[in-house]
């Protein structure tokens, strides 16, 4: 992993210094402080964690040449670092390529660790764009549940939403007439049969933006089509795909969506999702910590998304979904206000709500409380 490490970051400095008088570089970043709190389900106790954060995201531009980096170091404090949560979540895989993250520095109660957020070299040829690195390939519409965003998945229940993890590969992306775009993208593994590669064409056909995927990704072959646009003020979405793992029989999952946006700035998403392969009986919960892509227990789900932006300085959101297997919901608030200062600082808390019997889905978990601070630079 080393080697191909060094080769990656070798070949983002020979392009730097190959520059001259016409290259742009530009740069920003942010510091972000968020605190959690809530109590394990292993062993019962109370645990708080404080992440702090800091993201320098330089950008460099020479001619038809693009590199953009993101690079975070974080600091981990709290009682959470001696839970049998976090226990797990160092036992976890990474699923990512290269090896460009790891332990700084750690003591009994300070974890200090380092990540390249996203790191790509973008290449704008007449043939379409080239992108190689570490980046987000996001190709879902949907707004809760997401089953196209097969190599950038991401839970409902993430407590930042906008966090996620990338994944080191080789895209190609390129326009499809005037409404349409055409993307192919191959991400490696050390083992080749973990590897994923997949297509994926949209275009704005009749009022609709039509996409179909199709793929042999490192768990499942899938293929899916996803639609989004809007009849008489009301917008729809949805996402269906089929998956046929390298283990076990073949299944669906499918998302419809209706969303409305108001005068007064209130939006509201009204969402169903149909998943085809539920997780046997057991603790999902603790799953969730090490799983690389969401997982449910049940068939069938609702949810509710409300977000307005009551006036310039303060936006709320809040996220209901309801497994109607079993009843159990869940309930994440959250809300964000601008503070009063010269740069763009963010105070942002919420929390995540769970109800149902102990042995249902959501039933067993434990509220989670949260407090985030952003200062961007």
């Amino acid at each position: 992993m080393v080697k191909h490490t060094s080769q990656m970051l070798v070949t983002m400095a020979w392009l730097v210094l190959a520059s001259n008088a016409q290259a742009e570089f530009s740069h920003a970043g942010s510091l972000k402080n968020l605190g959690a709190g809530s109590r394990s389900l292993v062993d019962d106790n109370h645990y708080f964690l404080n992440v702090t954060r800091l993201r320098i995201e330089p950008r460099y531009r020479y001619q038809d040449w693009v590199v953009n980096v993101a690079y975070d170091l974080e600091m981990l404090t709290g009682s959470f670092l001696d839970s049998p949560e976090f226990a797990l979540l160092r036992e976890a895989p990474d699923p990512r390529y290269w090896d460009v993250q790891g332990k700084v520095y750690e003591s009994g109660d300070v974890l200090v660790r380092h990540q390249l957020y996203r790191g790509t070299i973008q290449w704008r040829s007449p043939v379409g764009d080239f992108r190689f690195g570490r980046q987000q390939v996001n190709w879902s519409t949907a707004l809760i549940w997401n089953p196209m965003d097969v190599l950038n998945s991401v839970s409902p229940l993430q407590l930042e939403p906008d966090e996620r993890i990338g994944v080191d590969a080789l895209l190609w992306d390129s326009a499809w007439g005037a409404t349409g775009r055409i993307s192919v993208v191959h991400a490696p593994q050390h083992s080749a049969s973990d590897a994923s590669t997949a297509a994926r064409a949209k275009r704005f056909v009749a009022g609709v933006d039509a996409g179909v995927m199709i793929g042999e990704f490192a768990d499942a072959a899938r293929a899916g089509v996803s639609g989004s646009g809007s009849v008489v003020g009301t917008g729809w979405r949805t996402e269906i795909v089929w998956s046929e793992p390298k283990a076990g029989e073949s299944y669906w999952q499918g998302v419809v969506d209706l969303n409305w946006s108001f005068r007064n700035g209130l939006n509201l998403g009204l969402e169903y999702f149909y998943n085809g392969q539920p997780l046997p009986p057991g603790n999902p919960d603790l799953l969730r910590l090490v799983s690389p892509r969401p997982i449910y227990t049940g068939q069938h789900y609702t949810g509710l998304l409300i977000w307005q932006e009551i006036n310039p300085f303060w936006l709320y959101q809040v996220v209901a979904i309801r497994n109607t297997d079993d009843a159990s919901w869940v309930l994440y608030p959250r809300s964000t206000w601008t503070l009063p200062f010269r740069r763009e600082v963010y105070l942002t808390a919420g929390a995540q709500l769970f109800g149902g019997d102990e042995e249902s889905e959501y039933g067993r978990s434990e509220p989670v409380g949260l407090m985030e601070v952003q200062w961007f630079f």
